[in-house]
């Protein structure tokens, strides 16, 4: 599968996050990218997959970073080791995406550049291609920056919306519109209007952009970080990457890119997607992905009786469950989770609690 796009085609996966709502079986080394939830593959090799066809293996990078970088490389053993670039420390969508332009920028200044996370579910990676290559078209011979907007099945409340605006034209059978806003993630009786409106997508956070693009607007939006990516460049030339990196990235602003550019951006596109996706947020989420059972949704070794509507995975002990309902259970050789279904959501603030109380090797 190829774009008709002049310039050479790039894909970034950005891999650094945490995964803490997926905990205990997500930590720190290894994060929710990492866990088995892609047809027994990792959502991060799943993801590299899917972009094979579209991008070759030589230009797709990987950010991820520092404690994570070891499993990275051993979980994607078909990329090239100076594809994996490694953040010092995370500093949020914004600081990762500029430092992956920056260094593409300095090799191949006219490349277009497509991103993607590494921990989403598409189970159709042709029709994802197909969305990634109208947007790579649509940067490079329209310009602007340009994501990708997912059809809501659901009134969904932990998600950002897109306002599609005047439709410009279709690539690969998808429509292109004008972005008229971003809605940050509603309420759900704003969610239900969206919805019905009919021209409001979810912001999946998949882009396109020339490189030369998205260097100019983080100069005009992002001044700060564009000056400390600057320096960090410069001494890279002189001293290496490393002693830079070290030097320079931790000082870098901490925003998204969606809040500290698309949201700010006047010329923002996006290619309207018809694929199935799922941003498997929390445990609630292996439903949508996974079979169901009588019990719900199992993974591991797990045995139930009389047990509906529940998450009950296992990660080395048998789970054994018994007339129990609407409830997420996950065992590993050193924690249990019990939580119900519905605050599936604040595992978050029991893993901070863990790390108020200096849990340190449970996280």
């Amino acid at each position: 599968m190829s774009t008709s796009t002049e310039a050479p085609l790039f894909a970034v996966v950005m891999a650094g996050g945490s995964g803490t709502r997926f905990w205990p079986l997500s930590r720190g080394r290894r994060p929710k990218q990492f866990l088995p939830f892609a047809g027994g593959r990792s959502l991060l090799a799943a993801t590299v997959e899917r972009l094979a066809p579209l991008v070759p293996v030589e230009r797709i990078q990987v950010v991820t970073v520092a404690p994570v970088a070891d499993a990275t490389r051993r979980e994607l053993p078909e990329l090239p080791a100076a594809n994996i670039l490694v953040e010092p420390e995370g500093r949020d969508t914004a600081a990762c995406l500029g430092w992956a332009g920056w260094r593409l920028a300095e090799v191949q200044p006219d490349a277009v550049m497509v991103v993607t996370p590494a921990d989403h579910v598409i189970p159709d990676g042709g029709a994802l291609r197909r969305a990634l290559a109208a947007a790579a078209e649509v940067a490079q011979k329209r310009g602007g920056l340009v994501t990708l907007g997912v059809r809501p099945t659901r009134p969904e409340t932990g998600f950002g919306y897109l306002e599609l605006g005047e439709k410009e034209e279709e690539r690969w059978g998808l429509a292109v519109h004008r972005v008229s806003r971003f809605v940050e993630k509603p309420d759900l009786e704003r969610a239900r209007s969206m919805v019905q409106a009919g021209n409001f997508r979810w912001n999946a956070g998949m882009f396109a952009w020339r490189v030369e693009v998205l260097q100019q607007a983080i100069r005009r939006y992002l001044p700060d970080l564009a000056a400390g990516l600057d320096r960090l460049m410069a001494d890279a030339r002189v001293e290496g990457e490393q002693p830079a990196l070290a030097r320079h990235y931790p000082t870098l602003p901490r925003t998204s890119i969606d809040f500290g550019l698309m949201e700010k951006a006047d010329e923002v596109r996006a290619v309207a997607t018809e694929f199935d996706w799922c941003d498997v947020g929390s445990w609630n989420g292996l439903a949508e992905i996974l079979p169901a059972g009588e019990a719900g949704v199992t993974l591991g070794e797990v045995i139930s009786l009389d047990a509906e509507n529940c998450v009950l995975v296992s990660d080395g002990p048998l789970v054994a469950a018994v007339g129990v309902r609407d409830l997420v259970v996950v065992a590993t050789n050193d924690a249990v989770l019990v939580v119900p279904r519905a605050q599936a959501q604040r595992i978050k603030e029991l893993v901070a609690k863990l790390q108020e109380a200096g849990r340190d090797s449970l996280l």
